[in-house]
Protein backbone atom coordinates (compact mmCIF):
# COMPACT_ATOMS: atom_id res chain seq x y z
CA UNK A 1 0.00 0.00 0.00
CA UNK A 2 1.11 3.66 -0.37
CA UNK A 3 2.78 4.71 2.23
CA UNK A 4 1.01 7.72 3.89
CA UNK A 5 3.67 10.71 5.24
CA UNK A 6 2.90 14.08 6.87
CA UNK A 7 1.62 16.54 4.52
CA UNK A 8 4.06 17.77 1.77
CA UNK A 9 6.06 21.02 2.23
CA UNK A 10 4.51 24.21 1.37
CA UNK A 11 7.28 24.47 -1.13
CA UNK A 12 4.99 21.88 -2.88
CA UNK A 13 1.54 22.56 -3.93
CA UNK A 14 -0.94 18.94 -3.62
CA UNK A 15 -4.01 20.13 -6.26
CA UNK A 16 -6.29 17.10 -6.25
CA UNK A 17 -7.93 16.15 -9.32
CA UNK A 18 -11.70 16.77 -6.84
CA UNK A 19 -9.33 20.43 -6.58
CA UNK A 20 -9.44 21.23 -10.25
CA UNK A 21 -12.74 20.34 -10.70
CA UNK A 22 -14.45 22.38 -8.06
CA UNK A 23 -13.37 25.53 -9.77
CA UNK A 24 -15.23 25.04 -12.64
CA UNK A 25 -18.62 23.58 -13.89
CA UNK A 26 -16.72 20.92 -16.24
CA UNK A 27 -17.59 17.11 -15.68
CA UNK A 28 -14.61 14.42 -15.32
CA UNK A 29 -15.71 13.05 -18.59
CA UNK A 30 -15.57 16.90 -19.67
CA UNK A 31 -11.97 17.26 -18.71
CA UNK A 32 -10.68 13.88 -19.93
CA UNK A 33 -12.26 14.23 -23.57
CA UNK A 34 -9.71 17.85 -23.79
CA UNK A 35 -6.60 15.04 -23.31
CA UNK A 36 -6.01 12.96 -26.45
CA UNK A 37 -4.66 9.37 -25.74
CA UNK A 38 -2.61 7.49 -27.29
CA UNK A 39 -2.69 3.82 -27.53
CA UNK A 40 0.91 2.27 -27.81
CA UNK A 41 1.25 -1.78 -28.39
CA UNK A 42 3.96 -3.47 -26.93
CA UNK A 43 4.74 -7.34 -26.85
CA UNK A 44 6.52 -7.30 -23.33
CA UNK A 45 6.44 -9.00 -20.36
CA UNK A 46 8.30 -7.10 -17.34
CA UNK A 47 8.63 -3.24 -17.60
CA UNK A 48 11.05 -1.18 -15.17
CA UNK A 49 8.96 1.92 -14.23
CA UNK A 50 10.60 5.06 -14.09
CA UNK A 51 9.39 8.91 -13.01
CA UNK A 52 10.35 12.32 -11.58
CA UNK A 53 14.05 12.39 -12.01
CA UNK A 54 13.63 16.05 -12.54
CA UNK A 55 17.10 16.71 -13.54
CA UNK A 56 18.92 14.75 -10.80
CA UNK A 57 21.21 12.80 -13.39
CA UNK A 58 23.21 11.24 -10.06
CA UNK A 59 20.39 9.37 -8.72
CA UNK A 60 19.18 8.54 -12.19
CA UNK A 61 22.51 7.05 -12.74
CA UNK A 62 22.35 5.07 -9.88
CA UNK A 63 18.72 3.75 -11.16
CA UNK A 64 20.66 2.95 -14.19
CA UNK A 65 23.04 0.75 -12.95
CA UNK A 66 20.47 -0.61 -10.13
CA UNK A 67 18.82 -1.93 -13.15
CA UNK A 68 21.59 -3.84 -14.82
CA UNK A 69 21.06 -6.68 -11.94
CA UNK A 70 17.29 -6.96 -13.07
CA UNK A 71 15.07 -8.68 -15.96
CA UNK A 72 12.86 -6.12 -17.48
CA UNK A 73 11.60 -5.74 -21.44
CA UNK A 74 10.86 -2.26 -21.38
CA UNK A 75 11.38 0.71 -19.69
CA UNK A 76 8.34 3.42 -19.30
CA UNK A 77 8.84 7.08 -18.14
CA UNK A 78 5.99 8.63 -16.32
CA UNK A 79 7.20 12.40 -16.66
CA UNK A 80 9.14 14.94 -15.15
CA UNK A 81 12.47 14.63 -16.44
CA UNK A 82 13.09 18.09 -15.87
CA UNK A 83 13.17 20.82 -13.39
CA UNK A 84 14.28 21.44 -9.23
CA UNK A 85 17.87 20.12 -10.26
CA UNK A 86 20.64 20.86 -12.28
CA UNK A 87 21.30 18.44 -14.97
CA UNK A 88 18.12 18.59 -17.59
CA UNK A 89 19.78 17.52 -20.71
CA UNK A 90 21.84 14.72 -19.01
CA UNK A 91 18.77 13.32 -17.93
CA UNK A 92 16.86 13.68 -21.13
CA UNK A 93 19.91 12.61 -23.29
CA UNK A 94 19.79 9.35 -21.14
CA UNK A 95 15.72 8.89 -20.98
CA UNK A 96 15.75 9.11 -24.82
CA UNK A 97 18.27 6.27 -24.99
CA UNK A 98 16.94 3.82 -22.62
CA UNK A 99 13.26 4.17 -22.12
CA UNK A 100 10.44 2.78 -24.77
CA UNK A 101 7.44 4.62 -23.54
CA UNK A 102 7.19 7.95 -22.33
CA UNK A 103 4.63 10.56 -21.06
CA UNK A 104 4.93 14.65 -20.22
CA UNK A 105 5.08 15.48 -16.73
CA UNK A 106 3.96 18.64 -15.47
CA UNK A 107 7.56 20.29 -14.85
CA UNK A 108 8.38 19.11 -18.72
CA UNK A 109 5.23 21.17 -19.60
CA UNK A 110 5.93 24.31 -17.67
CA UNK A 111 9.85 24.50 -19.35
CA UNK A 112 8.13 24.17 -23.10
CA UNK A 113 5.10 26.07 -22.72
CA UNK A 114 5.20 29.60 -24.33
CA UNK A 115 2.21 31.00 -21.94
CA UNK A 116 3.68 29.96 -18.48
CA UNK A 117 0.59 28.41 -17.47
CA UNK A 118 1.72 25.93 -15.02
CA UNK A 119 4.62 27.67 -14.43
CA UNK A 120 2.71 30.32 -12.68
CA UNK A 121 1.35 27.54 -10.42
CA UNK A 122 4.59 26.44 -8.94
CA UNK A 123 6.70 27.78 -5.49
CA UNK A 124 9.25 29.97 -5.71
CA UNK A 125 11.92 27.04 -5.09
CA UNK A 126 10.54 25.21 -8.15
CA UNK A 127 10.43 28.32 -10.32
CA UNK A 128 13.69 29.07 -9.92
CA UNK A 129 14.90 25.80 -11.05
CA UNK A 130 12.77 25.93 -13.79
CA UNK A 131 14.00 28.96 -15.15
CA UNK A 132 17.17 27.45 -14.89
CA UNK A 133 16.52 24.40 -16.60
CA UNK A 134 14.92 26.64 -19.81
CA UNK A 135 18.07 28.80 -19.36
CA UNK A 136 20.08 25.37 -19.84
CA UNK A 137 18.48 22.90 -21.95
CA UNK A 138 19.21 22.37 -25.65
CA UNK A 139 16.64 22.86 -28.53
CA UNK A 140 16.71 19.65 -29.35
CA UNK A 141 15.67 18.02 -25.89
CA UNK A 142 12.87 21.23 -25.25
CA UNK A 143 11.70 19.93 -28.76
CA UNK A 144 11.15 16.04 -27.73
CA UNK A 145 9.59 17.25 -23.98
CA UNK A 146 6.82 18.95 -26.27
CA UNK A 147 6.19 16.20 -28.78
CA UNK A 148 5.49 13.93 -25.46
CA UNK A 149 2.23 12.34 -25.14
CA UNK A 150 0.19 13.79 -21.47
CA UNK A 151 -1.66 10.02 -21.60
CA UNK A 152 -1.08 6.64 -22.91
CA UNK A 153 -3.22 3.50 -23.27
CA UNK A 154 -0.70 0.56 -23.04
CA UNK A 155 -1.80 -2.75 -24.45
CA UNK A 156 0.60 -6.10 -24.08
CA UNK A 157 -0.50 -9.55 -24.58
CA UNK A 158 -0.47 -10.01 -20.64
CA UNK A 159 -2.39 -6.80 -19.55
CA UNK A 160 -3.46 -3.04 -20.10
CA UNK A 161 -2.18 -0.01 -18.53
CA UNK A 162 -3.25 3.56 -18.12
CA UNK A 163 0.23 5.73 -18.19
CA UNK A 164 -0.47 9.37 -17.13
CA UNK A 165 1.61 11.71 -14.63
CA UNK A 166 -0.56 12.81 -12.41
CA UNK A 167 -4.16 11.67 -12.05
CA UNK A 168 -6.08 9.73 -15.27
CA UNK A 169 -8.17 13.09 -15.44
CA UNK A 170 -7.17 16.27 -14.91
CA UNK A 171 -3.32 14.96 -16.30
CA UNK A 172 -1.44 17.20 -13.82
CA UNK A 173 -3.87 16.55 -10.62
CA UNK A 174 -2.59 14.84 -7.69
CA UNK A 175 -3.86 11.71 -6.46
CA UNK A 176 -3.21 12.16 -2.64
CA UNK A 177 -4.71 11.91 1.11
CA UNK A 178 -2.64 13.30 3.91
CA UNK A 179 -4.03 10.42 5.94
CA UNK A 180 -4.23 6.60 4.58
CA UNK A 181 -8.14 6.66 4.35
CA UNK A 182 -7.91 10.06 2.25
CA UNK A 183 -5.18 8.65 0.15
CA UNK A 184 -6.89 5.06 -0.57
CA UNK A 185 -10.13 7.34 -1.93
CA UNK A 186 -8.22 8.81 -4.26
CA UNK A 187 -6.49 5.70 -5.66
CA UNK A 188 -9.89 4.04 -5.88
CA UNK A 189 -11.51 7.08 -7.70
CA UNK A 190 -8.76 6.89 -10.05
CA UNK A 191 -9.05 3.22 -10.72
CA UNK A 192 -12.88 3.57 -11.05
CA UNK A 193 -11.78 6.15 -13.74
CA UNK A 194 -9.80 3.95 -16.07
CA UNK A 195 -10.67 0.71 -18.16
CA UNK A 196 -7.38 -0.85 -17.59
CA UNK A 197 -5.87 -3.25 -15.79
CA UNK A 198 -3.13 -1.04 -13.86
CA UNK A 199 -3.14 2.49 -13.65
CA UNK A 200 0.95 3.92 -13.61
CA UNK A 201 1.62 7.67 -12.06
CA UNK A 202 4.10 9.50 -10.45
CA UNK A 203 3.95 13.45 -9.52
CA UNK A 204 3.53 12.98 -5.64
CA UNK A 205 6.81 11.61 -5.48
CA UNK A 206 5.38 8.71 -2.89
CA UNK A 207 6.15 5.61 -3.61
CA UNK A 208 3.17 2.70 -3.54
CA UNK A 209 1.03 0.27 -5.00
CA UNK A 210 -2.80 -0.35 -4.02
CA UNK A 211 -5.17 -3.18 -5.46
CA UNK A 212 -8.95 -2.44 -5.98
CA UNK A 213 -9.78 -6.06 -5.79
CA UNK A 214 -11.29 -5.81 -8.82
CA UNK A 215 -8.77 -6.65 -10.93
CA UNK A 216 -7.07 -2.89 -11.58
CA UNK A 217 -4.10 -1.65 -9.70
CA UNK A 218 -2.47 1.18 -8.80
CA UNK A 219 1.60 1.74 -8.77
CA UNK A 220 3.38 4.73 -8.61
CA UNK A 221 7.48 3.76 -8.66
CA UNK A 222 8.03 6.77 -6.43
CA UNK A 223 10.12 9.45 -7.81
CA UNK A 224 14.19 8.59 -9.15
CA UNK A 225 15.11 12.39 -8.13
CA UNK A 226 13.46 13.54 -5.23
CA UNK A 227 11.75 11.38 -3.03
CA UNK A 228 9.09 12.85 -0.61
CA UNK A 229 7.97 9.45 1.72
CA UNK A 230 11.15 10.54 4.17
CA UNK A 231 13.10 8.03 2.21
CA UNK A 232 16.09 9.59 0.93
CA UNK A 233 16.99 6.88 -1.53
CA UNK A 234 15.90 6.98 -5.26
CA UNK A 235 13.02 5.12 -6.42
CA UNK A 236 11.93 3.23 -9.39
CA UNK A 237 9.47 0.06 -10.07
CA UNK A 238 9.45 -3.22 -11.90
CA UNK A 239 6.10 -4.89 -12.99
CA UNK A 240 5.97 -8.47 -14.12
CA UNK A 241 2.36 -7.99 -16.63
CA UNK A 242 2.56 -12.14 -16.97
CA UNK A 243 2.65 -12.71 -13.56
CA UNK A 244 0.66 -9.96 -12.51
CA UNK A 245 3.51 -9.35 -9.35
CA UNK A 246 5.74 -6.02 -8.94
CA UNK A 247 8.67 -4.60 -7.01
CA UNK A 248 9.13 -1.29 -5.79
CA UNK A 249 12.63 -0.79 -5.74
CA UNK A 250 14.93 1.88 -3.64
CA UNK A 251 18.54 2.95 -4.67
CA UNK A 252 20.85 4.45 -2.88
CA UNK A 253 22.89 7.62 -3.88
CA UNK A 254 25.22 10.35 -4.00
CA UNK A 255 22.83 13.54 -2.58
CA UNK A 256 26.05 15.46 -1.38
CA UNK A 257 27.06 15.53 -4.74
CA UNK A 258 23.39 16.71 -5.79
CA UNK A 259 23.62 19.20 -3.26
CA UNK A 260 26.79 20.56 -4.18
CA UNK A 261 25.29 21.11 -7.51
CA UNK A 262 22.72 23.06 -6.10
CA UNK A 263 25.02 24.89 -4.22
CA UNK A 264 27.39 25.93 -7.41
CA UNK A 265 24.66 26.37 -9.28
CA UNK A 266 22.42 29.19 -8.14
CA UNK A 267 20.26 27.25 -6.68
CA UNK A 268 17.90 27.52 -3.52
CA UNK A 269 19.43 25.63 -0.65
CA UNK A 270 15.87 24.53 0.17
CA UNK A 271 16.30 22.29 -2.92
CA UNK A 272 19.37 20.56 -1.58
CA UNK A 273 18.72 19.92 1.56
CA UNK A 274 15.19 18.64 1.31
CA UNK A 275 17.02 15.70 -0.18
CA UNK A 276 18.34 14.42 2.93
CA UNK A 277 15.26 14.16 4.55
CA UNK A 278 13.34 12.29 1.62
CA UNK A 279 10.75 15.23 1.30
Amino acid sequence: MVQITEQPDEQTKVVTSDEILSTSDVTEDEVSSWFDTVTVNLDVKRVAIISDIHSNHVAFEAVLEDMKNRQYDAVISLGDFVGYYTHPNEVVEKVKEISNVNVIGNHDFAVIEPEEMLYSTLQAAARKALDYNKEVISESNSAWLAKLPMKIKLITPYATATLVHGDPVTIFGYIYGNTEELFEASIKKALDFVDTDYLMVGHSHIQGHYSNGSGKTYINPGSVGQPRDRDPTAAYGIVDFEKGTHELIRVPYAIDVVQQHVVDCCLPDYLATRLERGE
